[in-house]
């Protein structure tokens, strides 16, 4: 019998009346058994599948009430209002791996906020206005000041300095950074480099340098996939550097600022010139210039590149224009509800346009379609990200005693670690006094909240000193009346420190510029807590660079003081003094041992192993210089490890969850405590299936082999319940063929 007969005579078995519901109840069930099987070997892929996708959320501005809203696009609703900033702010959104910084240009303030907790985490002063610039990539957070041509690595969680600042030598037209990571920088001179930064050297590290003829203060760059296109209109030069395609081509000199894409592929790089109502396309090898003034957009804002489509904000009209790669019209107008400048974000595979002060934005789906969302919801709770942290989580239940215990390293042996409580009237870890309340009686609440909004500006300056301006909002009491605030501003002015207790929430210092040169390029450490009658709260900070001056000092003039007239010595006496009286005052009691500095950023970073964190820290002089004992401690969970004060690297127990992670420093006679920056170490919950509860798969990691070693079995099951529903098929086609013999 030929194969295709033995099939023929297969499916006529299937489809006969008397084989029909035998032969498919058999093959039905062994098929339903490989299925089973197949979505088992399958569905730890699709479980990790779905964790791995983004949360579809996107972060939007409202300058007019200085928030930044969390729009929900599936639902076209917001889910998030957070108060960043004061009114009538300029907010700049930078939102990228989880990471959101908001740079205030109004004031200079850059913020990192949480995402886990919706807190800030950190706080940085910058030069006002636009010559500041933050970029995310990698995992890593740059800020840029074009003015000074520098580059600042910070801590993207606390914004603290990492290692050396990159400094240009000149101020720098642009910077940016590509997907690889490479951060590209060019300066007024017109000379293009490649930075990278290096861990073992702990700083940028000079990949290329390029000198481009023709590029100066207002060249722009557009950032790809890889490497970047130098857009130097002003003098006719157009490069591409770091591609596959590199291009160098020129085109008519061009007057005016010039606004670049913030990214785009690198056969499409476009920006616009409002002074002159024109945009500029590198599209492939070409350079084209489009007046789109004659589309209605006289004042063009910065354009972003989507779905191969160039869409370009129309300033002081509320409407987007669309373009192809030639140029030519792409599609309809997009209109919004407001009038002011259009704000385009791109985010999570769609194009948001936020209008100023209206209630409602679009959202572009990658089909092209448009649809509204709301932005602006009276009814949502704004939420203050300068809040005290939610209280600790309840400890954990007690394991399954049929399920295995799991190694924690550095466990402890008691939860009762003491803590330290300043309490008003007294003296806290930095020497200065702490403000008293007049409530008497019993302590009832917690201690106050940070003080938030912590931010300086110049009141005044001369030759020797200067006067700043500090203000912040009002921290919250928790359960006890705020009684004032301790002001402590650092730097390199004479004294280093500077306290001052008031009870408002703004106060005003003058600072000694006496043989420094703090009065023209200093820096200030601000540190702002609360007290109320259970103690201080924990500290609010801003840094504050002094801008400088436009005036030129007056050189200081030396004056000779006239000569001392010698007065002639007094006669000499024989008159013998009284003894002095004997003295009963007790002498008065030494001084109390001295600790570091409180709320320093001690701890820069940290990597994971298992439940346990490897700290890398970088204490400041004062706490590597401590007599005293230091110990790692997470308050989360009272866990604690001794360390050397001067230590750079220490191990924590860490649970699931959020964790607290500080450094205590005791004074060596034990009579007060401080503690470092907190370090917030977020550990994933794991998946837990206990009985009568419907769990999906566990997300555990796998590798292609693991997973070909346990889906082999499987597949030999299936093939197994098919050879076996194959014979009991023949066992039944011979008895029934049995009985056709004897009929």
């Amino acid at each position: 019998m030929t194969v295709g007969s033995r099939t023929a005579e297969t499916i006529r078995r299937f489809t006969s009346k008397r084989g029909r519901g035998r032969e498919s109840a058999s093959f039905g069930a062994a098929a339903l058994g490989v299925l089973l099987l197949a979505g088992a070997a399958l569905g730890n892929g699709i479980s990790r599948t779905a964790v791995e996708v983004s949360d579809g959320l996107t972060w939007l501005a409202d300058e007019q009430r200085g928030e930044v809203v969390q729009v929900n696009p599936a639902s076209g609703r917001p889910e998030t209002r957070l108060q960043v900033s004061g009114s009538d702010s300029q907010l700049d959104i930078t939102q990228k791996d989880g990471v959101l910084v908001v740079l205030d240009r109004r004031t200079g303030q850059i913020t990192v906020i949480d995402l886990a907790t919706l807190l800030a985490s950190g706080r940085r002063q910058a030069p006002p206005g636009g010559s500041s610039k933050v970029l995310l990539v990698a995992g890593r957070l740059y800020i840029v000041d074009r003015a000074s041509g520098s580059v600042v690595n910070a801590d993207p969680i606390t914004l603290a300095d990492i290692g050396e600042p990159w400094l240009a030598g000149l101020p720098l037209a642009d910077a940016v950074t590509d997907e690889s990571g490479v951060l590209w920088v060019v300066d007024h001179g017109g000379t293009l480099r490649a930075l990278e930064w290096s861990d073992e050297e702990n700083k940028f590290v000079e990949r290329s340098e390029r000198p481009v003829s023709g590029a100066g203060p207002r060249t722009a760059l557009v950032p790809h996939e890889r490497g970047v296109t130098l857009l130097g209109l002003e003098g006719g030069v157009v490069l591409r550097d770091g591609t596959d395609e590199d291009l160098t081509a020129t085109t008519a000199r061009q007057g005016g600022d010039v606004l670049a894409a913030q990214t785009s592929p690198p056969g499409l790089a476009p920006a616009s010139i409002p002074d002159t109502g024109t945009v500029v396309l590198v599209s492939g090898s070409e350079v084209l210039r489009v007046d789109v003034a004659t589309l209605g957009c006289a004042r063009p804002g910065r354009p972003v590149v989507y779905r191969d489509k160039i869409y370009i904000p129309c300033r002081g009209t509320g409407r987007v224009i669309v373009l192809d790669r030639s140029g030519k019209r792409g599609g309809d107008d997009v209109r919004t509800t407001g009038t002011g400048d259009p704000q385009l974000v791109f985010d999570d595979g769609k194009l948001f346009i936020n209008a100023p002060g209206a209630e409602t934005g679009v959202i572009v789906d990658p089909d092209g379609t448009t649809r509204s969302v709301v932005i602006r919801s009276p009814e949502l709770q704004v939420t203050n990200p300068d809040r005290s942290p939610p209280p600790s989580p309840p400890s954990p239940p007690r394991p399954n005693p049929t399920e295995p215990t799991r190694t924690r390293p550095n466990q402890p042996t008691s939860t009762n670690a003491p803590t330290t409580v300043v309490a008003p009237g007294t003296t806290d870890p930095s020497g200065s006094p702490v403000p008293t309340t007049a409530t008497s009686g019993p302590r009832t609440g917690n201690a106050p909240g940070v003080p938030p909004g912590v931010a300086a500006s110049l009141n005044g300056r001369t030759a020797n000193d200067i006067t700043v301006d500090i203000r912040w909002g009002a921290a919250t009491d928790n359960g006890s009346p705020i009684s004032g605030y301790v002001v402590t501003a650092r730097g390199g002015f004479s004294g280093s420190t500077n306290t001052a207790q008031v009870a408002g929430t703004s106060t005003t210092m003058t600072l000694s510029c006496a043989g420094t040169q703090f009065c023209q390029n200093g820096r200030l450490d601000l540190s702002v807590v609360a007290v109320n009658q259970v103690g201080q709260g924990a500290a609010g900070t801003a840094v504050w660079s002094v801008p400088q001056s436009t005036t030129t000092q007056p050189r200081p003039t030396t004056t000779t003081p006239p000569a001392p007239t010698t007065q002639p010595p007094p006669p000499p006496t024989t008159t013998q003094p009284p003894p002095p009286p004997p003295t009963t005052t007790q002498p008065p009691p030494p001084p109390p041992a001295p600790v570091p500095t409180a709320g320093a950023v001690v701890i820069t970073a940290h990597t994971a192993t298992g439940y346990s964190r490897r700290l890398t820290m970088a204490p400041p002089a004062d706490w590597a210089n401590h007599d005293g004992a230091c110990v790692v401690v997470n308050k989360t969970y009272d866990y604690s490890e001794p360390i050397a004060c001067d230590a750079t690297t220490a191990n924590i127990a860490v649970e699931e969850g959020s964790n607290m992670v500080v450094v205590r420093a005791t004074a060596r006679d034990g009579s007060r405590s401080v503690e470092s920056a907190t370090r917030r170490i977020s550990f994933p919950i794991q998946n837990e299936c206990r009985p009568g509860r419907i769990c999906p798969i566990p997300n555990a990691a796998s590798d292609p082999v693991s997973n070909e070693v346990s889906s082999g079995p499987m597949v030999g099951a299936g093939i197994g319940l098919l050879a076996t529903a194959a014979l009991l098929r023949f066992g039944v086609r011979r008895r029934e063929e049995e009985e056709d013999d004897k009929q």
